[in-house]
């Protein structure tokens, strides 16, 4: 029989209702029972969604449902082994609370609806919204995943300028700093490092297993790893040595080292003088740095920065300072990760063991799949934050999606009537909960996809669920030297899509259709092109390496427009910075009774995603705040006081410094549909504001101050 797409539709309509009838999974006495009969295991290669390094897996699946998730060895990101949320994978899938079918909100309330009833009313109101206000009134946030190519195809197709991905909440200092810098955004060669710096970059607790088994490598060998962080996190335990440096002044800290670097001639001068351009530029800046200096704004003695910078540079080129992930923290952060950048090329470890690397293998890019659909033409308008403007010009395809409340409330610079959120939670992760409640209730269109009842999707007119990813096929992954597929280890068990699927609908009743004419097989077929990989190889084998994994060492291209790494440049200018990284100050100053409110990741979850998973809810089901034990002191604060700061429990520490406190980011869940994460812990994003850093866009998270007092009693702070 031919699958038309109203014959899909109904096919899946149909699946959705068997699986009420039933009562949708099988009970697990009736699957037991059956699995004693056969005993049938199959293994199926796949990628984990469990958090955004996508590491490969192995699903045990018994008579049709999952038993037991694996590491592939086979796979370079993780390579065999899984971390605690890779593990509880498969309460994501079996979790009751999951979203089961399509839903529409009536008054208050949300009742299940068809696909086709859905699809055709979402399609008809972006029609209309188009005719009425144009294109652009449509904005689109995602965290990216391995279907993000559909949600280009989609915005330009329809004519709008205002895809954003969650970078400027996480990683957009670093991505403007070393594109603009080096060409591409570079990984450590954390197994052969021998002397690492990371700034604030919680390898332990952030975890990319591959990255926490290669740092873990290096330590063994000998390598000392420095914690330059206000806090002692798990990754500070790890590390040689904790130095508890003020919030905010790790800029401080880094001019410092380039000053004695470039003063002592400890840097790599063949390296300098062929592949780096602006060094002249840069040490006259840094002149002015000196330790001393430096010891003045961070707290760090002196003396500590020139022992720390000295040893550093005797290991180059296996010296890194790591370009880190989640730096949206500060206004200076994105000096801050240039001052890193100069640093590492001061060392000459690009390229070199133990030092920085580029990805060796990329897919054709979006433009190049020619014959699959028309041309697509560049929207007309404008893009609603400014991003990649005459403003923002360092922050084009990053964006400012932490702003969109404050320009659908304005109406500026034109009325934004449409939202649609793929795999992404802006109400609990953009900061400023309450003023993204406020501004989503004046859309006119806001639809969610998701696997679970999100906050933001509490406030959807529309709510599609996607299927799990143990339910679905994505589009092709390169980790390291191998391509992988993400394909379903069972059926989906509710009436959900997968995304690539939920995107080709909206398209086609959006009036778009005509470019979502091809099938995942021949989408992914034009992206692996390059490596002479099929799809069905893919499905087969899961993951196919595309070279014997040996590294051969040496200086890769640089895709600047000067083709070096350009230590001073003129983009930074025309973005409102100096040509070379400067002394830029905090935002806020702690003092007069304030605390600076720092936030950051657990191991055991991601962002707002999994705190109702069974698994990881009973690891650490809520948060604490961490207070220094003289600060606690002078407010009479001890472990286990209720304190005020919009947060739950306390814990006195000495792990943090007396100028700031810390949460765990991602609890105090507001959605009742998660009934296991429903108001447990504190959340973050009632304290946090909207910022923009003032050269990536990136939402300065860590520039807020508080006071904090026990409740029932005790001073101010």
């Amino acid at each position: 029989m031919k699958l038309t797409r109203r014959s899909f539709l109904k096919a899946s309509a149909a699946t959705g209702a068997l699986a009420a009838l039933s009562g949708g999974v099988m009970s697990f006495e009736r699957w037991a029972a059956k699995a004693a009969e056969t005993g049938e295991v199959k293994l199926i290669p796949s990628i984990c969604e469990m958090c955004g390094t996508k590491c490969g897996i192995i699903v045990k699946v018994k008579n049709g449902r999952v038993v037991k998730i694996e590491g592939n060895k086979e796979h370079p990101n993780g390579k065999g082994k899984i971390c605690a949320r890779g593990n509880a994978g498969m309460k994501l899938l079996y979790d009751p609370d999951r979203l089961k079918q399509p839903l529409k909100k009536e008054g208050d309330r949300f009742v299940p609806i068809s696909w086709e009833q859905a699809f055709r009313e979402i399609g008809e109101k972006l029609k209309d919204i188009k005719a009425k206000y144009g294109p652009e009134a449509l904005v689109w946030s995602t965290h990216p995943e391995l279907a993000y190519d559909y949600e280009v195809i989609f915005n330009q197709a329809f004519g709008s300028p205002n895809l954003s991905a969650h970078a400027p909440t996480c990683y957009s200092p670093r991505n403007v700093a070393y594109k603009t810098m080096y060409g591409e955004v570079p990984t450590v060669d954390y197994g052969n490092v021998k002397y690492y710096i990371s700034c604030g970059r919680n390898l332990v607790e952030g975890i990319n297993v591959s990255q926490v088994t290669g740092i873990m490598k290096a330590k063994e060998k000998g390598a000392k790893l420095i914690a330059l962080d206000p806090r002692y996190s798990n990754f500070a335990a790890l590390a040689s040595e904790w130095v508890p440096i003020r919030p905010g002044t790790d800029l401080a800290f880094l001019l410092a080292m380039i000053h004695l670097i470039i003063k002592n001639e400890w840097y790599d001068k063949e390296f300098v003088k062929n592949y780096t351009i602006g060094f002249e530029e840069v040490a006259a800046e840094v002149e002015k740095y000196t330790p001393k200096w430096a010891e003045e704004i961070t707290g760090i003695p002196a003396a500590t920065i020139e022992r720390i910078t000295e040893e550093f540079a005797k290991a180059k080129p296996a010296a890194v300072v790591d370009p880190g992930w989640h730096t949206s923290r500060y206004m200076n952060s994105t000096e801050m990760v240039r001052a890193g950048a100069v640093i590492n090329a001061l060392m000459g470890n690009l390229g070199m063991k133990g030092g920085l690397k580029f990805s060796k293998y990329n897919f054709t890019k979006v433009e190049e799949r020619e014959g699959l659909w028309p041309k697509l033409e560049k929207p007309k308008a404008k893009r609603f934050d400014g991003a990649g403007g005459e403003k923002w010009p360092l922050a084009k395809g990053l964006g400012m999606i932490q702003m969109l409340p404050e320009h659908i409330l304005s109406g500026q610079p034109y009325p934004i009537k449409a939202y649609i959120v793929n795999h992404h939670n802006p109400v609990r992760s953009a900061g400023n909960s309450q003023k993204w409640i406020e501004a989503l209730k004046k859309l006119e269109l806001l639809v969610v996809i998701d696997v679970q009842m999100s906050e933001t999707a509490m406030m959807a007119h529309y709510v599609l669920p996607e299927s799990t990813y143990l339910e679905r096929f994505d589009p092709p992954q390169i980790a390291g030297n191998a391509v992988a597929l993400r394909q379903p280890a069972v059926k989906p068990l509710h009436n959900t899509m997968g995304v690539d699927d939920i995107i080709k609908e909206l398209a086609h009743e959006a009036g778009i259709g005509q470019y979502f004419n091809f099938t995942l097989e021949q989408f992914s077929d034009q992206m692996l092109k390059p490596f002479n990989v099929t799809f069905k190889q893919l499905v087969e084998k899961g993951v196919i390496a595309l070279d014997d994994g040996k590294t051969e060492y040496k200086v890769p291209e640089i895709k600047t427009e000067s083709g070096k790494i350009e230590l001073a440049s003129t983009a930074f200018e025309k973005a409102g910075a100096k040509k070379v990284p400067t002394w830029v100050p905090p935002g806020v100053t702690e003092g007069n009774g304030k605390l600076r409110f720092l936030h950051g990741h657990t191991a055991v979850h991601t962002h707002t995603s999994t705190f109702n998973n069974e698994y990881l809810h009973a690891l650490m089901p809520e948060n604490v705040l961490w207070i220094n034990t003289r600060t606690a002191e002078k407010l009479g604060i001890k472990n286990g006081d209720l304190v005020e700061v919009k947060s739950d429990y306390g814990k006195v520490t000495e792990a943090i410094h007396p100028d700031a406190v810390f949460m765990v980011h991602g609890f105090g869940g507001f959605s009742p549909y998660q009934k296991k994460a429903y108001k447990k812990g504190a959340s973050t994003s009632f304290i946090i504001p909207c910022h923009v850093e003032p050269v990536s866009g990136a939402s300065a998270d860590c520039e807020v101050l508080v006071e904090v007092r026990k409740v029932g009693g005790g001073a101010n702070a």
